[in-house]
């Protein structure tokens, strides 16, 4: 009798599946635990932020310093009429805690929160932008961040995106970057809501201050199209479009009937 040689019928070892299809679905279960474990240690975070007050904050980072090589200008006239023009929005802004004003030479227009209680200016903004107005609203925007605590928000879901991924995959790993992008698409599109919640806040801010409503745009419309991320980019990007940050303002300007007059001009002291 001749031997032939055939497959079991039955083999537990052996998928009938293709394995395309098989790496398809353990690529979206990886995803998926990534997304809901991200999720689940976010709203953990926001919990643990609304319990820090802004004296506990201030005590944690009250050894935290402006990296090297970036040291705050010189001109103290210049970051005293700052400071003076932020204790003024502040007030308007519901903050009663002190925020600290370090105003840095760089060709970069930009501002941003730091934790302890500190918002950087780079002086680069004084380039794109024309009126008093215009830099309070940026002033108020990072005071928007103080308010909602954006600030730790977005520090402690940076430190959870980071751990998850290095605990889990281990650092650089082939399965970290092709999980990246899915979890940072969550991470960005969260980013973006309290961009635009800043921007609300700073134009009630602005029109507390002064009135009206005016200048509100300004650094948007100067920073112009040109830095916004291309047409697919945006939904990776932190910050919305200044097309769409204008347009938001806008409408909220119109549904508030808040005015808008002419703006004071920008003081000699910020050129």
């Amino acid at each position: 009798m001749d031997y032939k040689p055939t497959r079991p019928e039955n083999n537990d070892n052996i998928s009938r599946d293709s394995p395309v299809k098989e790496a398809l679905v353990l690529l979206s279960g990886v995803i998926a635990f990534f997304l809901v474990a991200y999720c689940i240690l976010g709203f953990m975070v926001d919990w643990a932020v609304a319990r820090i007050s802004p004296k506990m904050e201030a005590a944690i980072f009250s050894g935290f310093q402006v990296p090297p090589g970036i040291g705050p200008t010189e001109d103290l006239s210049c970051q005293k009429s700052f400071q003076r023009l932020t204790d003024g929005l502040r007030k308007c802004c519901d903050i009663d805690y002190p925020v600290k004003i370090i105003v840095i030479h760089s060709d970069t227009a930009n501002a941003l929160a730091l934790a302890g209680g500190s918002i950087v200016i780079f002086s680069g903004i004084f380039d794109v932008v024309r009126s008093e107005n215009g830099i309070a609203f940026v002033l108020a925007h990072e005071l928007g961040h103080f308010k909602h605590r954006d600030h730790l928000r977005g520090m402690g879901r940076g430190i959870v995106l980071t751990a998850l991924s290095a605990l889990l995959t281990g650092s650089g790993s082939s399965i970290t970057q092709l999980t990246a992008p899915g979890v940072h698409l969550t991470q960005a599109r969260y980013s973006r809501q309290r961009e635009a919640m800043a921007d609300a806040q700073a134009l009630e801010t602005l029109v507390c201050y002064y009135g009206h409503a005016g200048g509100a745009t300004e650094f948007f419309q100067a920073m112009g199209s040109a830095h916004d991320p291309g047409r697919l980019m945006p939904y990776f990007a932190s910050h919305p479009e200044c097309e769409s940050r204008i347009a938001a303002l806008k409408k909220a300007v119109q549904d508030q009937l808040f005015d808008i007059r002419a703006v004071t001009p920008l003081p000699a002291v910020f050129n």
